[in-house]
């Protein structure tokens, strides 16, 4: 099967926005709920701003399942009232259970977005390592999601890797200032600079990254503080676990991170901005601490679909408030209960730390003697069990990899 070409697209694209707009609309926000207009971000009256992350939500293995995540989803947004920002850090839908048929991504896409309709609120995202894996390639995702009027995401520079690699800067009224940038990085999907494993942020986006910052500095008078959302956790997410003090759990094969170091951390570094950055792809972790003068940090799996969370874990959403002035950021677990957990287990630095890297696709873990990780594991079991789909995953990806 061949990705839908791209005047299919724009046809199917067409057809959905003029049905959003005139029956969607009217239905899910109702006679006297209003439409926002207002794209540009900014703090609130009270100088905060609040950002939910939802990650690894996994739309298409099953029904039942995705009714389940939009049902975390509608509990989250429930829970916080207040939120200005849905951030989506990858992994959407899982494309690798893609049945053949065109306008499959699209019907789980417009089923994803509903709870963020259902509670008029912003999103914008970056993709993961499977949500290009059915009928539609990374740019027509972006395309899809552009239909929505609450979309926020944007389709970054096409003369590098990725096609989400952005930044949205969010205005202080009280001062009139930008106050934060928030940058989106696009990991991609397997292998990184002919590496066999998990895909990276390339070294042009890495450039691309630092002339916006720059330029951004330049522009402002100043450094603006940033916060950085991706997929895949860059490798120095191991390196804390191991040596430094966390909150929260590492209950996944260890970090499966970049296949390569491609230096984006001492990018981060150099420039000064992102004071933290978050990520989703491993399901069963959690933590989050400061590395070197930056928080690294995991979102809560959100979905249904995949593997994880690990049993008595609650489905749910890392959420971040930020104070604009003085500038401070604040997070917690939310989980589609209403609950919170504000005060994570603790995690201490072990004399021998047996934990690694599995930034290759199969992945490893001493502690556990995994062969596999977690990830690739169920994918292929989920394959396994369903020959059809692994039929069309198979000749789906010789296909584009012959193109």
């Amino acid at each position: 099967m061949n990705k839908i070409n791209n005047n299919t697209v724009i046809f199917i694209i067409l057809i959905l926005t003029i049905f959003y707009e005139s029956v969607l609309s009217k239905v899910i926000f109702g006679p006297n709920t209003p439409q926002p207009i207002q794209k540009d971000l900014e703090f609130n009256s009270n100088g905060k701003f609040k950002i939910i992350q939802f990650t690894d939500l996994h739309y298409g293995e099953a029904d039942y399942k995705d009714d389940l995540s939009n049902q975390v989803q509608n509990g989250v947004l429930k829970a916080e009232p207040d939120g200005d920002l849905v951030v989506m850090t990858g992994d959407s839908v899982s494309g690798y259970a893609w049945n053949g048929t065109e306008g499959w991504f699209i019907e789980k896409w417009i089923h994803l977005v509903e709870p963020m309709i259902n509670h008029n609120i912003r999103w914008a995202f970056t993709l993961g390592n499977h949500d290009d894996e059915a009928d539609l390639d990374r740019v027509q995702i972006v395309e899809l999601d552009n239909t929505f009027n609450l979309s926020l995401t944007q389709r970054g520079p096409s003369d590098i890797r990725g096609a989400t690699n952005y930044y949205l800067p969010i205005t202080d009224p009280a001062s009139g200032e930008v106050a934060t940038i928030l940058y989106f990085f696009d990991s991609g999907d397997d292998n990184c600079q002919g590496v066999e494993g998990w895909g990276c942020v390339y070294p042009d986006q890495i450039e691309w990254y630092r002339t916006v910052s720059m330029g951004l500095r330049e522009k402002y008078g100043r450094v603006v503080p940033a916060i950085a959302f991706m997929h895949i956790p860059i490798p120095e997410y191991m390196d804390m676990w191991n040596f430094y003090p966390v909150n929260g759990s590492l209950y996944d094969t260890g970090v499966c991170c970049f296949s390569v170091n491609t230096g984006l951390f001492a990018a981060f570094k150099e420039m000064g901005d992102i004071i933290s950055m978050h990520c989703g792809h491993d399901h069963d972790n959690d933590f989050i601490g400061e590395y070197n003068g930056v928080q690294l940090g995991y979102g809560r799996k959100s979905g249904y679909g995949g593997y994880g969370p690990p049993t008595g874990w609650k489905h749910g959403a890392r959420v971040l408030e930020i104070t604009a002035n003085p500038f401070s950021i604040s997070t917690y677990l939310r989980f589609d209960d209403g609950s919170t957990e504000n005060s994570p287990p603790s995690h201490l630095p072990q004399a021998k730390e047996q934990y690694n890297t599995c930034c290759d696709t199969y992945g490893f873990v001493n502690v556990t003697g995994n062969s596999y990780s977690n990830c690739k594991l169920y994918e292929e079991n989920f394959l396994s069990e369903n020959p059809f789909l692994f039929q069309i995953n198979q000749n789906h990806h010789k296909k584009v990899n012959k193109n």
